[in-house]
């Protein structure tokens, strides 16, 4: 059996406090779904080793079961093991797997369940990293950092800007559908997973800007910080590049050159407009231009 402490926690599934979205079990017999003798009880325990409350878990289909999908089981935050309890054919079963339950964050928790879902499969190409005691990236380890799912959420609507105006056409599609049409998911997906990914790849870059030199002398060690300047510029010119592309996006949108425009009534000539009676050059002269005799 896994121990839950060794668990990590970006193996997890993740679930806003309060939000009743749920953990299920499917159970399988002979490869086929099939219910539970009985009922299928359930604990949730916390890391100290102690059920944090226990229920019998909701028949949702057959062999489907689901937990946790009452906000009063997602009320506290922290690491847990879902234990699940049934027979099957006579046989006791017992199955563990592991949930985290964050702390309240409205970027995140306000999510549509498909944008929690690309915050997910960015969230996962960082899970790996071991620059950092439990894995993931460094800074999410130290007091002073906020690096969550809800930090994700913020960068995932500054991706979503930058697919609005890095290039023509301008278009308006937003993260809650609120204020603009929402994102279609289905179809480009995967590209707001890489806006995303990419959005985060700056944002541990930022991290690491601000990592001082140390200067060890016999009398005195210090923190050399002056290359710092240095440091941000190389952020800047990246950051100003991604600019240009959108304020050149922004100034095309505004002359109007998408929309259509005819001239009516002659135009500038009126009457006099060119015609293509008279051959050569004679094409481009007014309709009236002609020999008049007396």
């Amino acid at each position: 059996m896994t121990n839950p402490a060794l668990a990590d926690p970006r193996e997890r599934r993740y679930l806003s406090p309060y939000s009743g979205d749920g953990v299920g079990l499917l159970i399988h017999r002979m490869g086929v779904l099939a219910d539970a003798d009985g009922d299928v009880e359930t604990s949730l325990i916390d890391e100290e080793g102690n059920p944090a409350f226990t229920a019998v878990a909701d028949k949702v289909d057959t062999g489907s079961y689901v937990t946790l999908n009452s906000p009063q089981q997602t009320a506290r935050s922290g690491l847990f093991t879902v234990r699940w309890s049934y027979a099957l054919g006579g046989v006791n079963q017992s199955y563990e797997s592991y949930v985290e339950i964050g702390q309240p964050n409205p970027s995140y928790d306000n999510l549509p369940e498909g944008m929690k879902d690309v915050i997910e499969m960015c969230w996962m190409r960082f899970a790996d990293l071991y620059d950092s005691p439990a894995g993931g990236p460094h800074f999410q380890t130290y007091f002073q950092t906020h690096y969550n799912r809800g930090r994700m959420a913020d960068l995932l609507r500054i991706a979503m800007g930058t697919l609005n105006t890095v290039s023509q056409p301008w278009t308006t599609f937003s993260v809650e559908g609120v204020g603009g049409q929402p994102f279609p998911l289905a179809q480009w997906g995967p590209l707001l997973e890489r806006a995303l990914y990419i959005e985060a790849l700056k944002h541990l870059i930022r991290t690491y800007v601000e990592i001082p030199l140390i200067q060890a002398s016999d009398s005195l060690t210090r923190l050399d910080r002056r290359d710092y300047m240095q440091r941000w510029q190389a952020i800047l010119a990246d950051e100003q590049a991604t600019l240009k592309s959108q304020l050149d996006s922004f100034k095309i949108a505004q002359m109007g050159l998408g929309n259509s425009a005819i001239l009516v009534g002659g135009g500038l000539f009126g009457r006099y407009g060119p015609t293509l009676r008279a051959g050569g050059s004679m094409a481009a002269r007014p309709r009236m231009w002609s020999r008049f005799y007396g």
